[in-house]
């Protein structure tokens, strides 16, 4: 299970690295702001609902939560903003939950098919016809 988490990180990580070299402080507020809007953020919270209660081995879950950590603090240094991360941490920790336990939701998909292009999910997403698991391999 682990071998599936790094390489989610290895596509995600690379992916957030090319997104974060266009952004600067103004464009920060505004992603925050279209993240916070209802139509993001309503959909994001049912998306979590729907996961929060499925059970992770230790061994995954531990995994996860350190290559949130180390996240959080490539991209605070990259942006100097603690909410961001915070909000990118928490979208790799839902998307994670549905890879690993093959659970299809367009929307979980479509949040990381726009990280996938490069780009921070804000308000609309960039859609695909794939499912999560062709988008990682």
């Amino acid at each position: 299970m682990t071998k599936k988490i790094h390489k989610l990180e290895a596509a995600f990580n690379k992916s957030l690295k090319a997104a974060l070299q266009n952004i600067d402080p103004e464009n920060i507020d505004e992603i925050l702001d279209n993240r916070d809007l209802p139509k993001f953020s309503d959909a994001w919270m049912k998306a979590y609902h729907a996961v929060e209660e499925k059970v992770t081995d230790e061994e995954t879950e531990d995994a996860i939560t350190h290559i949130r950590k180390e996240m959080f603090i490539s991209v605070f240094k990259a942006t100097g903003s603690s909410e961001l991360p915070a909000y990118i941490s928490d979208d790799f920790g839902l998307i994670s939950s549905y890879y690993i336990h093959d659970i299809e939701n367009s929307w979980v998909t479509h949040l990381l098919f726009t990280y996938l292009n490069h780009q921070i999910p804000q308000g609309e997403l960039l859609t695909t016809d794939k499912v999560m698991k062709n988008l990682i391999s």
